[in-house]
């Protein structure tokens, strides 16, 4: 999985954790909302020969790696390169390639320095565009398709959540997800209170924020406004309409940092629940209501060993006026 740098200010922040001597790399992980995988490999990556971690050696070394890395298809045969073009003229992808290469036991490059040579058009490789797919102008990277999940307008992160909520003892937290059907026919919107692991849901006729607000909204028609405090959501462009559901429901809407799941812990087991019945391919525009109310009444009348085996439907239905778990 792809990550990012940690910055002059994180790795200075990782810096003062550590001397402090009593947190672990997982606490630390938490307290800079980073991965523990991230962290391990920032300190592996940056000490010095001592076996010391400084901020200011850390950045420098990540700066001398980049301007290293700037340096492409350093290494790259004239046979290796034969190849390669052979192949793409005969419509080859970049990843049959490199796959092939690989099978052959032959000098082997990664697709993706395939597309990097044409659309940088070394060796003048830019003239095989043509034998690409989709001959872009430009390279399309994955990752700046995700990035646009985060243009959330006006958007909470979760770091600003009242700390209540994931403490699990007040009914009223909830986090909101979808479940897309096969081949991205329809959805299922899934909403879940983090104390009582109460679930409501609605069928999707579509992955629009109208959509979602609608159905949120009526999902909520019963759930009495006091149990109606905060909900969290990634940031899908189908929870972009969030303001209108605070208008609405009167619930303060946060959203977890991009790609942490973990964040979603809850919801994201939740959904798992629900394959059970609904599994993957499932096309949810043929789904009526009717038959994911009876999933939802199932799951909520499960007892559950995180709530002393007591319902989620119990516990959520059985709480006193203010909203505090009756123990």
């Amino acid at each position: 999985m792809s990550y990012t740098q940690l910055s002059a200010d994180e790795r200075l922040e990782l810096y003062r954790l550590r001397q402090r001597g009593d947190l672990s790399l997982r606490a630390i992980a938490i307290r800079m909302g980073r991965s523990h995988s991230t962290i391990s490999r920032e300190l592996k990556r940056n000490q010095s020969s001592e076996q010391i971690y400084l901020p200011d050696l850390a950045q420098a070394q990540q700066h001398v790696r980049r301007q290293q890395s700037k340096q492409p298809f350093v290494g790259i045969s004239e046979g290796c390169l034969a190849r390669v073009k052979a192949q793409l003229r005969q419509y080859h992808s970049p990843q049959q390639i490199a796959g092939s290469l690989k099978l052959k036991g032959l000098e082997w490059v990664s697709h993706e320095t395939i597309y990097q040579m044409i659309y940088h058009n070394y060796a003048d490789m830019g003239a095989y565009r043509g034998y690409l797919r989709h001959s872009h102008i430009r390279r399309q990277h994955r990752s700046a398709k995700r990035q646009k999940r985060g243009l959330i307008p006006n958007r909470v992160g979760i770091e600003h959540r009242p700390v209540i909520a994931e403490q699990k003892s007040e009914i009223g937290h909830w986090e909101g997800d979808t479940i897309v059907g096969g081949n991205h026919l329809g959805a299922i919107a899934t909403h879940v209170d983090k104390a009582s692991k109460f679930l409501v849901a609605r069928v999707m006729k579509d992955r629009t924020a109208g959509e979602m607000n609608r159905v949120s909204i009526a999902a909520f028609e019963s759930i009495p406004k006091e149990r109606r405090k905060t909900m969290t959501f990634d940031n899908g462009k189908e929870f972009s309409k969030h303001e209108q559901l605070t208008a609405r429901l009167g619930v303060q809407c946060y959203f977890a940092n991009p790609y942490h799941s973990w964040e979603r812990g809850l919801n994201e087991h939740t959904n798992g629940l629900i394959r059970q019945f609904f599994p993957k391919g499932t096309n949810f525009r043929i789904v009526k209501q009717d038959e994911v109310d009876q999933v939802v009444e199932l799951i909520n009348h499960r007892p559950r060993q995180s709530l002393g085996y007591r319902t989620p439907h119990e516990v959520f239905w059985g709480q006193s006026g203010d909203g505090a778990l009756q123990i």
